[in-house]
């Protein structure tokens, strides 16, 4: 059981090169609108305070945010994200295909409930600003880059002590958060 939360621990590694690659969809006109949505309903998610696993939960508070992203780089790689520099293209492509894992530890049922929570993202509203605005308007784009800025900051490293522990954990939150 263990080998998901080391697999999800050591994606918090990457987040920096991550957010680049969501921010690129963001900006790239060429790619798809719901694509660039979804890309920017990721990012809010990252700075959101009530999101599916508290922040603060010890261990396991970020790997919902690396999750979360990898399922909507799957969501918006389904509608083209063209226009995005081949580097970020890369790092877009290696997250949809690490939200396989996702599906696998979590089953086909949760999964889907993941997959539908992170498509409702490209509609919800974070700190005031919908990601429509984000991808149109480049002063809420500016706001929510340095909220993240903020955020990736504040982050530690995941310490996970007991990794049986953690998976329990992570998968009760997002059973009960994905009704």
């Amino acid at each position: 059981m263990a080998k998901h939360i080391e697999t999800f621990k050591s994606w918090s590694e990457t987040i920096m090169a991550d957010v680049a690659a969501l921010k690129a969809l963001v900006e790239a006109s060429g790619s798809d609108a719901e694509a660039r949505r979804l890309a920017a309903g990721a990012l809010a998610y990252l700075v959101t305070r009530l999101d599916l696993v508290p922040d603060h939960e010890a261990g396991i508070g970020a790997l919902d945010d690396v999750m979360v992203m990898r399922v909507c780089a799957q969501l918006a790689s389904g509608h083209g994200v063209d226009g995005v520099p081949a580097e970020h293209e890369i790092t877009l492509s290696r997250l949809a295909n690490e939200a396989e894992q996702i599906a696998d530890f979590l089953g086909t049922a949760s999964y889907d409930k993941l997959r539908q929570y992170c498509a409702r993202l490209s509609e919800t509203a974070v700190r005031g600003r919908s990601a429509a605005q984000v991808v149109s308007d480049e002063a809420a784009r500016t706001a929510l880059y340095r909220e993240l800025e903020d955020e990736i900051k504040k982050s530690v490293p995941v310490v996970i002590t007991d990794p049986d522990d953690a998976e329990l954990r992570l998968k009760a939150y997002l059973a009960h958060k994905l009704k």
